[in-house]
């Protein structure tokens, strides 16, 4: 509250007297004080518009490309059916025998439009399945080791098929195999950690220390990355899955849990655990036995 200028025009008539009271004015907020709070509200609300609806729209995109690849794969056998023989279909849609042939499935109606694109995903579906049968038997995995013979004698597609092959065997391998243990590393600097995902064990030529190749991935795009070969005792296997592990990345670590180990990998190798079998999950110094691995809830010793 301020008082009244005394100099200004109508202080001059309310002026107080002896006995009055001095009347206050009460202060207007800069207008530059109005405009960041409108700003800062404006971009909240944009902001949480958009965490709302990106997941939705990329969601969207990755199934509508999915499915268009799909229908792709097929469309082109119905519509050579329906140009040679599916003349009874056609004219039983409304569109005569000449405009299809062409024109092709464009001047289908939608809604039959549609159904042929429905028809052709379950129809690629079905060329899958029969390419699945095919290499389970004697016969077709000779006729596939022909057909990757073949592609071994071009020089720069047989680069490109091996490295396909092995990605996508990766990913469609068992459940013990790549791409399933989640892991802290030291990136980019020995003070702090990383997520990434062991792919892979190796050894070092002239000491044999077990060595882990690590895909640390990019935030929030993950299919992006570093791939790192690191000595075993400095990676640190977390207890959760790789779903978790994502969800942190894609989310910038806004979905983190509540605790994250980053004990030094000398816990790991201390006196008594000599053969690296105690490790760190969750915090707490845990056992592992076998292949599997503990709950993270109490620090045992196998004998």
């Amino acid at each position: 509250m301020t008082p009244v200028d005394p100099k200004s025009p109508t202080a001059a008539t309310e002026s107080p007297t002896q006995g009055q009271a001095v009347v206050y004015e009460s202060p207007k907020p800069p207008r530059s004080r109005l405009w960041a709070t409108a700003r800062a509200v404006l971009r909240a609300r944009v902001t949480a518009g958009l965490l709302l609806i990106l997941p939705v729209w990329v969601t969207y995109l990755l199934v509508r490309f999915v499915f268009e690849l799909m229908r792709d794969t097929s469309l082109w056998v119905v519509d050579w059916y329906l140009r040679h023989w599916g003349d009874a279909f056609v004219k039983a849609w409304g569109v005569s025998a000449e405009k299809f042939a062409a024109e092709g499935v464009a001047v289908l109606p939608s809604g039959i439009k549609w159904g042929v694109a429905i028809f052709s995903v379950f129809l690629t579906i079905f060329f899958l399945y029969l390419l699945g049968v095919l290499t389970a038997n004697f016969l077709g995995r000779r006729l596939v080791h022909f057909a990757e013979g073949l592609l071994e004698r071009v020089p720069f597609v047989k680069t490109v098929y091996r490295a396909t092959k092995q990605i996508l065997g990766t990913f469609a391998g068992e459940p013990s195999q790549s791409f399933q243990r989640v892991a802290l590393v030291p990136f980019p600097t020995k003070e702090t950690r990383s997520i990434g995902f062991i792919t892979g064990m190796t050894k070092d030529t002239h000491t044999g220390e077990e060595l882990c190749m690590v895909f640390v991935p990019a935030t929030p795009n993950p299919t992006s990355g570093f791939v790192f070969v690191l000595k075993r005792a400095d990676v640190i296997e977390l207890d959760w899955t790789v779903e978790e592990a994502i969800r942190v990345i894609i989310s910038c670590g806004v979905l983190v849990p509540a605790t994250i180990p980053l004990a030094s990998s000398s816990q790991l190798n201390a006196p008594d655990n000599p053969a690296g079998r105690l490790r760190v999950v969750s915090g707490i110094p845990a056992a592992v036995t076998g292949a599997g691995r503990t709950s993270g809830k109490s620090q045992q010793k196998d004998d």
